[in-house]
């Protein structure tokens, strides 16, 4: 499924309109319009964005299959988003693990790559990040950090939160977000099942 056809079946879900999305979310009504219709593809940020406004992860408009499974997804199956302004790459690497509020995501920031000003998430959502490769400097509200290779902080994501990579090679992160304590897997539970 292309992810316009997922933005606009769970704003219809949630009786949205384009309009609603808009001001909920802070993205322009034309934009969301054109990312729908999969005429325009959206940064990470501006996605981040509709998907705060409709409630949900990235991950979760991404319409993943959710049962676990001794499977190996290898990495020519995981999927991808690419930052179509800065080439910045965002990896699932947990499939399964998403509607039980729990997502594990790779992020790869080319040298000078910024995944500045992403949304808040729902108050109770602590995420871990963990520097696999390079050096990113980090903006969690209003305090700030470098991280090098090896290093992890662990931080409350209810606020708004940057990060971008400060060295001169690719920097790869891998994220581990968890929002098991904020009632969303329980209600992503209860939505799986009201569409079965």
């Amino acid at each position: 499924m292309q992810i316009g056809e997922s933005i606009r079946r769970r704003r219809q879900m949630l009786k949205m309109t384009q309009a609603d999305l808009a001001d909920r979310s802070g993205v322009s009504k034309a934009m969301i319009c054109d990312v729908e219709a999969d005429k325009k593809n959206p940064t990470i940020r501006i996605l981040g964005q509709i998907a705060s406004g409709l409630d949900c992860s990235i991950s979760e408009l991404l319409d993943l299959d959710d049962t676990p499974r001794f499977i190996p997804e290898r990495r020519a199956q995981q999927l991808v988003l690419r930052d179509p302004e800065n080439g910045m790459e965002r990896r699932v690497l947990s499939t399964p693990m998403i509607r039980r509020g729990i997502e594990i995501i790779q992020y790869t920031y080319p040298p000078g790559a910024e995944c500045g000003g992403f949304p808040p998430h729902h108050h109770g959502t602590f995420e871990t990040a963990i520097v696999v490769k390079g050096r990113v400097r980090m903006e969690i509200g209003a305090e700030s950090t470098e991280l090098g290779e090896g290093d992890c902080v662990t931080y409350a994501a209810d606020v708004t939160h940057s990060a971008w990579n400060v060295g001169e090679d690719d920097a790869v992160v891998i994220y581990v977000v968890d929002s098991t304590r904020t009632g969303r897997s329980k209600r992503m539970e209860a939505e799986t099942q009201a569409e079965e």
